[in-house]
């Protein structure tokens, strides 16, 4: 029985895969496995990404602003519940620029049903998503009451010495090793092995993208018909 996939076997791995004990290298190491994902995200986002985050109070009254999960990435959906109804009522957030969303209500302390939702916030640098991004969500209309909620996005794994696994370890060990390796092609100089690592990463991607294309643009299609 094959020994799962951890952070720190992975670290030993390309360490092996590059002949590369030098602290130079292994310095840089944490830096190629980030990068890593981000390729698989951008290149194979519908394999596991997708995140569901629901509270009871997700929308909160008189707060128009609402943090992102550490991890997000992406919005897919934005949805709260109308439950003082005689039947609860879901309903979607639209998303719109954060101009569009001021102009439409631009009396912050009046409140209202919520409507659209934008992405705000300062860009800074964020240590999961390695990347700039906006840390918060702007809701307009201002929550008049507190409304529950679900928040489908997508986001990137968080995967350290202090979280040793996740899905792509447990699931996809090859092609997160393929693309470390890949990532490191510019550090191994002349290596020989270099279309080697490349074509073992584009064939592994080809396969898990054939299995689950169907399924996924079978979810496509359903949302795009609501």
């Amino acid at each position: 029985m094959a020994v799962p996939m951890t952070y720190d076997s992975l670290i030993l791995q390309i360490r092996q895969y590059a002949n590369r004990n030098d602290e130079s290298f292994t310095s840089v190491i944490p830096d190629l496995i980030n990068f890593a994902i981000n390729r698989i995200y951008s290149e194979a986002k519908h394999i596991g990404f997708e995140r569901v985050l629901s509270d009871n109070e997700l929308l909160k009254v008189n707060q128009p602003f609402i943090a992102k999960p550490n991890d997000w990435k992406e919005t897919i959906s934005f949805q709260y519940t109308v439950t003082d109804l005689a039947e609860p009522n879901s309903r979607f957030l639209l998303q719109r620029t954060y101009e569009f969303c001021i102009s439409y209500w631009p009396n912050t302390p009046k409140t209202g049903e919520p409507i659209f939702y934008a992405n705000y916030g300062n860009q800074s640098i964020n240590t999961v998503n390695q990347g700039k991004s906006f840390d918060q969500f702007y809701i307009t209309p201002t929550p008049d009451k507190n409304y529950p909620g679900q928040l489908i996005y997508l986001g990137l794994p968080q995967f350290d010495e202090d979280s040793q696994t996740n899905f792509l370890t447990q699931r996809y060990p090859n092609l997160l090793l393929y693309a470390c390796m890949v990532e490191a092609i510019p550090f191994l100089g002349d290596d020989e092995r270099t279309p080697i690592f490349e074509n073992l990463y584009n064939r592994t991607l080809q396969n898990i993208n054939r299995d689950t294309t169907d399924r996924y643009t079978d979810r496509v299609t359903a949302k795009e018909k609501d």
